[in-house]
């Protein structure tokens, strides 16, 4: 009996080794067929290793920024809206509590809000996106998710943020970026400070509150200065997204 259980030990350990090579073979030629634009075998790939995580158990930041992400961006690239949905609320649908829930919820929510649906999707994915905020700020205290969820969390309010500011509802776009100015900039992606810093300088103007817009303008210099690989990396998406 002894033997036995340590035989079926043992081809666990081999079996779970075995997938667990697959699945980083299979990251690396997804990554490789994402660069060469080879979209129909990227995807292939990604579906696979979705297939397989229930077997590996990846991380949740390696699932969502190796395998979730890099389809999700698949389906944009291809405008296969119907896919990128179902991808979405599948993550949402077996997502368990903490950051893989505010991940999904927020990469709903950002969907619902960004596509060309009815307007009841649009308040359903600010629902989304709130939800987001708050599974964040309840993950934030915790020992083992709490910097991942303080980075998502500045994330989700920055582009929040970004979304109302483009919508020209400054009311709700102001205390959004506040909040995102206010946290630690260690804690927050260099692009989504600098969109902060000069969208909220720019609701300053609009309000004619000018000594707050001099000194988000200031602090906006002194922050590009400090980080210049962010504007050309906005830059960069932007040229990006006009060519598209």
């Amino acid at each position: 009996m002894r033997q036995l259980v340590l035989a079926l030990i043992l081809a666990g350990i081999v079996w779970g080794g075995g997938l667990r090579a697959q699945f980083d073979r299979l990251k690396t030629e997804g990554r490789s067929a994402l660069q060469a634009e080879d979209y129909a075998k990227a995807e292939n790939c990604y579906i696979r290793l979705l297939q397989l995580s229930s077997s590996v158990h990846p991380g949740v930041y390696e699932m969502y920024a190796q395998v979730v992400s890099p389809l999700a961006e698949i389906y944009k690239k291809t405008e296969a809206t119907e896919k990128l949905e179902a991808l979405y609320q599948n993550r949402m649908d077996h997502s368990a509590a903490g950051l893989e829930r505010g991940l999904a919820q927020a990469d709903l929510g950002f969907f619902y809000q960004g596509s060309a649906f009815a307007s009841a999707d649009g308040y359903r994915g600010e629902g989304l996106v709130n939800d987001a905020v708050k599974t964040f700020e309840q993950c934030a205290a915790t020992k083992t998710e709490g910097e991942q969820c303080r980075r998502r969390l500045a994330d989700t309010a920055g582009i929040q943020g970004a979304m109302f500011f483009q919508k020209l509802d400054y009311s709700r776009a102001e205390p959004l970026f506040r909040r995102v100015i206010t946290m630690p900039e260690s804690t927050v992606q260099d692009e989504v400070m600098l969109v902060s810093l000069h969208a909220l300088r720019g609701i300053m103007l609009v309000r004619k509150q000018f000594e707050e817009a001099k000194q988000l303008e200031l602090r906006a210099v002194a922050f590009e200065a400090a980080h210049p690989n962010a504007l050309a990396r906005l830059k960069q998406d932007g040229n990006r997204s006009r060519s598209r």
